[in-house]
């Protein structure tokens, strides 16, 4: 990850002439994580699992899913297009740190304020800025740039202002805003010596920084004392004010929704030792006729098992490798145009598979799958095991320890069965009624699903709640306050536009 991306890099940075900067790489700080994902016969495969539990992260490391509100965080405000109007103010005039990129030589202008252009690179970084932040990606390009550009005008309009006004900042101040800059830069790597590697890598050193921050420190403080002199940011919202916003709006704002922290060991139900051999045995002589030169779409329509695609010679079309079953997807991945691969072991039996063509990530194949028949044996076998597990935890064994021993899921087992945190509505069934009758530390009966039997663990529960007014108050002001002082700014900005030459390049044009 770049130091760009560390601190979200804007466009906020000098515009004293029109002389551009040279570009500088990025400063890299990257990590690689693998996930070590292993498979065993009979046992469901780590894409089939996901199915169960939908938010259990996909690259089945041990930790917690993604969630829209995390437990006992409150709800955020709705977001109307006032609210991202808001938002973009906000972000542009407060929140923007200075930039690591520059405008390249061939930059065109979109934009004259008074003295001062406005080139295309900062509109983009701007753009970009404002997707990583989380506004409203809904807004199609064309009306975000819109926005972003009046924002960056206004900026300048601000500088401009300050300037006529005799507004001043001294270094004390802007020394001061820097070191709080530079620091908290420093805090998002790990420890010095990544920091101190980052900058070395693209050639940096922290003095060089330091100049890049200032001028942009030195613009932002100069706008807020013009605004803080001009009476633009005194907005006073009252205890009564704030309250009634939230009695008009807590079945929206309010609302914390239930969340649950879970456990679980798998049981697979797996065939027999001697329906095991005799599937062996079934795919080693359909591997012979097709090692004799037996054609392969005329065999898989002859001993293929697999309903959707036997009756085509196996033919599964152009399919994206990402969209299929992982161990599927890890055999293809390996073979060339025309080779066909020996049986693998898949959740429904033994398969065959030949690469027929290859685009990109996309490939055109064929299968053969003999299905491992699965008996009421089979099932029994596999309740019976969880039963007994479950009496071991019962008695006081831990639950962790226990999926180490016995889950056959290969994404948890090493981390103790541990799934994640996940909303309870969003639970499905039927795992949704199971969390239902349980409390936190409760240990489920089996749950029978399409992977085999489950023995549930609720590690925490919260149930959904209405967040009071009294929670929720200094978030209900601070966005009161942000919505009066983002009307006044735009009055100030609409006063002073009308004495400042202003000229806009056409949509996607230049001056």
């Amino acid at each position: 990850m770049s130091i760009s991306d560390k601190h979200k890099a804007c466009p906020e940075r000098s515009r004293r002439d029109t002389k551009s900067t040279k570009p500088e790489g990025r400063l890299q700080k990257s990590k690689v994580r693998t996930a070590e994902r292993s498979h065993c016969e009979g046992a469901p495969t780590a894409t089939s699992l996901r199915s169960a539990f939908p938010q259990v992260p996909s690259d089945g490391s041990q930790k917690r899913s993604n969630l829209p509100v995390a437990s006992g965080q409150a709800p955020r405000l709705r977001q109307s297009s006032a609210f991202t109007q808001l938002f973009l103010r906000v972000l542009v005039f407060y929140f923007f740190l200075p930039g690591i990129s520059f405008a390249g030589p061939a930059d065109s202008i979109v934009a004259v304020v008074g003295e001062t252009i406005i080139l295309e690179g900062e509109l983009q970084q701007a753009l970009d800025f404002v997707r990583i932040a989380g506004a409203d990606t809904a807004l199609p390009d064309s009306v975000l740039r819109a926005q972003l550009l009046e924002q960056l005008i206004n900026n300048e309009l601000l500088q401009e202002q300050a300037k006529k006004d005799t507004i001043e900042v001294t270094r004390q101040q802007v020394t001061a805003e820097v070191d709080v800059s530079i620091q908290a830069l420093r805090d998002r790597f790990e420890d010095e010596d990544q920091f101190r590697a980052a900058l070395a890598a693209e050639g940096v050193t922290e003095r060089m920084l330091r100049r890049r921050y200032e001028d942009d420190v030195r613009r932002r403080l100069l706008s807020r004392k013009l605004m803080e002199k001009q009476g633009v940011t005194k907005a006073y919202i009252s205890p009564a004010e704030a309250e009634r916003f939230y009695e008009a709006n807590r079945d929206s704002i309010a609302r914390v929704p239930g969340m649950v922290t879970l456990a679980h060991i798998l049981f697979a139900i797996t065939p027999s030792p001697k329906a095991e051999s005799a599937g062996q045995r079934r795919a080693a002589e359909v591997l012979d006729i097709l090692s004799r030169g037996g054609d392969f779409a005329i065999v898989a329509g002859s001993f293929s098992e697999d309903r959707k695609t036997s009756g085509r010679g196996g033919n599964w079309g152009w399919n994206d490798l990402r969209d299929l079953p992982l161990d599927l997807a890890m055999v293809l991945d390996q073979l060339e145009p025309g080779q066909m691969s020996p049986p693998f072991r898949s959740l429904e039996g033994y398969v065959m598979t030949k690469l027929e063509s290859r685009s990109g990530d996309r490939v055109r194949f064929r299968t053969i799958l003999l299905r491992v028949r699965l008996g009421r044996a089979d099932t029994l076998r596999a309740l019976a095991k969880a039963k007994s597990v479950r009496e071991k935890a019962l008695e006081g064994l831990a639950f962790d320890s226990l999926a180490h021993r016995f889950s056959q899921d290969p994404i948890t087992a090493d981390s103790g069965g541990f799934l994640g945190e996940f909303l309870i509505d969003g639970l499905t069934s039927p795992f949704d009624s199971v969390v239902a009758d349980l409390d936190s530390g409760d240990v489920s009966g089996p749950v029978l699903s399409e992977h085999g039997y489950h023995l549930v663990k609720i590690l925490g529960k919260q149930p959904e709640r209405v967040m009071g007014y009294l929670e929720m108050q200094d978030m209900i002001r601070n966005y009161l306050y942000q919505e009066k002082f983002s009307q006044r700014l735009s009055e100030y900005l609409a006063r002073i536009a009308e004495k400042v030459y202003i000229k806009r390049a056409p949509q996607r044009g230049r001056l």
